[in-house]
């Protein structure tokens, strides 16, 4: 009966911790125009008293939509930089929270790729929000594949970021584990590049049952169960993932093999032409992130050519816990251990 009892405890607190959370009230909705004719959804804070700086975009990984930067009021970067004199906007990628996905009727037309984000989207979204602001240029932060589309924007000559901080994003991703050529190799013959992998249905089923076993290895690559919660990531894996796009999926493969970075075409060599950004950039990884390994986020350091910063979060450097891929956002002490040098470093690069 004890058992029984324990099991129905869990099931309770797991439905609760994986109800949907809706956005305040003082979240607006807006919807950006791309070039090539689709919508990006962007929510937008507006700061807390005077302006202090720039607006602020935010671009969220693979496999997720624009709630992992905004999961919840105690976990949002978000609002925390609203609070704190920054207007933020959350974007989520096409195929993506509420952004346009493939319509054929509408001549919305796959494949999605990796250079759609950089090429249409962040272009699109940086238009839409000096628009509105009124602002001459805008900051912005990306995690993960959000950091690898600000890499690529700018190698290609993009304009409009004042200041970057990208968080646990990997321009390569060979771990040396004998996995990376078995991957790259039968990838092409399990993905094709025209459809969606439904990896939110996967996340939303597993949601509920995390409670069950809140310190396993699938937990542990993604966040340290000692740094975030079990709800927070059982709330980002019910509301805060998206489908994956199965020719972004095979572009970022190709990041296996040797460590490139490039255009699906292979023209483009974002990595090399890293050289030539000079917006200043902060990289942050984590000591633990299993996901974007310190020396693969190191290796993006090292490609830029502009002004940079380098911070790893862990003990050894003032933080009170190690942190995993996903603790970056969603970590119950993320304020003051990796928002707060993000904001510092914003600042410290504002138009003079």
């Amino acid at each position: 009966m004890r058992w029984i009892a324990l099991a129905c405890a869990l099931a309770i607190s797991s439905c609760a911790a994986t109800r949907f959370v809706p956005l305040p009230p003082e979240a607006e909705t807006h919807r950006a125009k791309t070039d090539d004719g689709w919508e990006i959804s962007l929510t937008r804070y507006r700061p807390s008293g005077a302006p202090t700086g720039l607006p602020v975009i935010l671009c969220h990984g693979i496999s997720a939509n624009a709630r992992n930067l905004d999961l919840d009021e105690r976990h949002s970067l978000a609002r925390w930089l609203a609070a704190h004199g920054r207007e933020a906007w959350t974007m989520s990628v096409r195929g993506a929270g509420d952004s346009d996905g493939i319509d054929e009727e509408k001549g919305r037309h796959p494949p999605i790729t990796f250079d759609s984000y950089w090429r249409f989207d962040l272009p699109g979204v940086i238009r839409h929000v000096r628009e509105v602001s009124g602002a001459p240029a805008v900051d912005y932060v990306g995690h993960s594949m959000g950091g690898l589309v600000a890499y690529a924007y700018l190698s290609q000559g993009g304009q409009g970021l004042n200041a970057v901080a990208t968080l646990g994003s990997p321009t390569r991703l060979d771990w040396g584990t004998g996995l990376e050529t078995w991957l790259h190799s039968i990838a092409p013959k399990l993905v094709s590049p025209d459809l969606m992998i439904p990896s939110a249905l996967g996340a939303h089923a597993a949601a509920p049952f995390q409670a069950l076993v809140d310190d396993g290895p699938f937990q542990r690559f993604f966040y340290n169960p000692q740094s975030s919660t079990t709800a927070s990531w059982q709330r980002l894996l019910a509301y805060g993932t998206a489908d994956v796009a199965g020719g972004v999926a095979l572009q970022l493969i190709g990041m296996l093999d040797g460590g490139r970075f490039q255009s699906l075409d292979c023209t483009l060599d974002f990595k090399k032409d890293m050289a030539r950004i000079t917006t200043p950039v902060l990289v942050v990884a984590a000591r633990l992130d299993r996901v974007a390994l310190a020396p693969g986020v190191k290796d993006g350091y090292r490609a830029l050519g502009g002004p940079k910063e380098w911070l790893v979060i862990t003990r050894a450097n003032g933080a009170k816990g190690e942190y995993g891929h996903m603790d970056l956002l969603i970590a119950e002490r993320a304020a003051d251990e990796v928002w707060a040098s993000v904001l510092r470093f914003l600042d410290g690069h504002a138009p003079r």
